[in-house]
């Protein structure tokens, strides 16, 4: 048969359906053809067929995969390789579906991700914390006013991504990705006719390239200062205006910091009264814990303590306190404004008072 003799059986006004009567009529051929020739005849007369109907319609990429999606059948029915079905499809196809390609990659059903992404993201600002343990977040904005903020490494996975981007945004947005429909990324001119530049060219196996290249070409750096950042430098600031004991027994009386000194007689670490630390992270809504990994991650916390622990309870003469222990040594962490061997006053009860109460 000849390409007009199966546009004559397809009988529907929908190209697409067209082109399905177009392989279905391919099946019975290739069961009444017994050459090899006369197979290869009628697979290149029903490529041109559905070609001619790729051509003529609206949306040519709806034809195409109409006939590719019923090549199983074919296959099936004239016990034949799918992939040659779809082969001599893909050649016939080719013009059409690059002249597709020219006059705009889409979708009749909606609005294409890789589409979406390419035309209408405008720039992705990566937001790292000062916050030691806490997650990169990139931050997704869209020319439609859509912004979507992800942890880092979302992205990588299409159809996750995908899912939180479709329900951000009012555009029918579909996973397709329409610029893989244009052919083989081997073929001549494939790259210039996706929708990404020539080292982008879209497609499912491409997804994690394709999207990491287009993260590198629109992402902006932002700093972000985290909550246990905030409360280490109000406790910082803090412990710089202080007052601390040279001796502990004075300190655990008057619940205020202790300045322990080394054998030589430098500053060795600064143990600061817990209650003091735990209305600073009351204030920023952040556990306790939360800022005693962040100075175990600083390097701030003592080397005598084992682990991540930063505090210990300390007793003396029947009265006990928790102190975070910290290391003078360390560059974050401040010298207090005096360091006296003896408290004398009620006043300066009172200065010191300001660090805590008792143990908590």
């Amino acid at each position: 048969m000849s390409a007009e003799e199966y546009l004559s059986a397809a009988t529907d006004d929908s190209a697409a359906i067209a082109a399905a009567e177009v392989m279905d009529r391919l099946a019975e051929r290739l069961n009444a053809v017994d050459s090899t020739a006369g197979e290869m005849k009628e697979k290149k007369a029903a490529g041109e067929a559905v070609a001619e109907l790729a051509t003529d319609a609206d949306d040519p990429l709806a034809v195409v995969e109409s006939a590719e999606n019923a090549a199983k059948t074919v296959a099936q029915k004239a016990r034949t390789p799918e992939e040659q079905i779809k082969s001599v499809l893909s050649k016939h196809t080719k013009a059409a579906r690059q002249k597709a390609a020219e006059e705009g990659l889409s979708l009749d059903h909606g609005y294409a991700l890789d589409e979406y992404l390419e035309h209408d993201l405008e720039t992705v600002r990566r937001i790292e914390s000062t916050d030691h343990h806490t997650e990169t977040t990139l931050s997704w904005q869209f020319s439609d006013g859509v912004t979507v903020e992800l942890n880092e490494g979302t992205h990588l996975e299409k159809y996750n991504f995908y899912k939180r981007l479709a329900m951000a945004t009012r555009k029918k947005l579909q996973p397709d990705i329409v610029s893989e429909e244009v052919g083989d990324p081997d073929e001549e001119g494939y790259a210039r006719l996706s929708l990404g530049p020539k080292s982008r060219p879209w497609a499912e196996e491409n997804w994690i390239q394709s999207i990491t290249d287009l993260l590198d070409e629109r992402q902006t750096f932002v700093e972000s200062v985290g909550s246990r950042t905030m409360v280490w430098e109000d406790v910082s600031n803090e412990l710089h205006l202080s007052r601390a004991a040279s001796r502990l027994p004075i300190a655990v009386d008057h619940v205020m910091a202790y300045a322990k000194a080394a054998e030589g007689g430098d500053l060795d670490e600064i143990w600061l009264p817990g209650k003091m630390i735990s209305e600073r992270c009351e204030e920023y809504g952040i556990a306790p814990q939360a800022l005693q990994e962040e100075l175990a991650a600083r390097g701030i916390d003592s080397d005598e303590l084992a682990g991540d622990r930063v505090s210990e309870r300390i007793t003396v003469e029947d009265k006990t306190v928790r102190f975070w222990r910290l290391d003078a040594t360390h560059d974050e962490v401040p010298e207090p404004a005096e360091i006296v061997d003896e408290v004398q006053t009620g006043t300066d009860r009172l200065n010191s008072i300001e660090w805590g109460d008792l143990d908590e």
